[in-house]
């Protein structure tokens, strides 16, 4: 989806969560009969942004939105998540912990969109998109990620090669994440300005990308299937980032570890 695309939106977390965003929101409709407490929340969040909202038969809302379970709700909105060059230079030049999610050839929206589910919520900085062979960012992206798609930044890469080389010039650890890697994710270190790639489940991190990495690491596997899911990989190797960079150090009761 191109940066201040209009689209109609569906569901009522993704449509709550586009309320809350930065993003321009133009009209909500719900279907008549629609209640609980997130559609109060909805209306209440179109009270305070001044956006109005219709009430239409659920076939109408239907039509609006396609085959899909909307849940009652739709939005139209403008969507602008990728972040201007000057906004990602000075990200990737001066923050000294930022860490980055990048995928490489996740086409599947509904991957997507849950790798986009944990990239916000465990505070991943920037996710950085091929501009072509990843799906497009729209609304099943959108309705899986459960609306935190528009509470994530994105930059677009015409070349991932020439990106990997940008970022390792601004002193950036860029870690691969392979299978037959040798050091783990728990003897890597992400605390400092970490890009990690996320591969497809076919093909892996592409090996025209291997040679532009720093690090290659994999999570241990002890059953007999040979691959995870694209974003249960994402959060896994996410969340070893999180304890790292706010946990490093604590005992399992959550007390410090005292030091030798």
């Amino acid at each position: 989806m191109n940066s201040g695309q209009q689209l109609y939106i569906y569901g009522r977390r993704p449509v709550y969560e586009a309320l809350r965003s930065a993003h321009t929101v133009f009209q909500v409709f719900l279907a008549e009969n629609s209640s609980g407490k997130i559609i109060s929340k909805i209306k209440q969040q179109c009270a305070k942004k001044q956006v109005p909202f219709d009430l239409i038969p659920k076939n109408d809302l239907q039509k609006l939105v396609g085959p899909v379970v909307h849940q009652g709700v739709a939005a139209l909105i403008e969507f602008n998540p990728f972040l201007s060059r000057e906004a990602w230079q000075k990200l990737i030049e001066q923050k000294p912990d930022a860490l980055l999610l990048i995928t490489d050839q996740i086409q599947d929206a509904h991957n997507l969109g849950a790798i986009l589910r944990t990239c916000e919520i465990s505070g991943v900085d920037c996710v950085v998109l091929p501009s072509k062979g990843s799906a497009p960012l729209n609304a099943t992206v959108a309705k899986t990620s459960s609306g935190a798609l528009f509470h994530v930044q994105f930059h677009t890469a015409d070349s991932l090669e020439n990106s990997l080389v940008h970022l390792q010039d601004n002193d950036f650890s860029v870690f691969a994440t392979l299978p037959s890697a040798e050091q783990t994710i728990y003897q890597a270190d992400f605390t400092g300005k970490t890009a990690l790639i996320i591969g497809s489940e076919d093909k892996g991190v592409r090996k025209n990308l291997l040679p532009y990495c720093t690090h290659a690491v994999k999570i241990p596997q002890f059953g007999h299937v040979n691959s995870l899911n694209a974003s249960v990989s994402a959060a896994i190797v996410l969340y070893e980032a999180v304890r790292q960079r706010y946990f490093a150090g604590q005992a399992p009761n959550g007390n410090q570890m005292e030091k030798a």
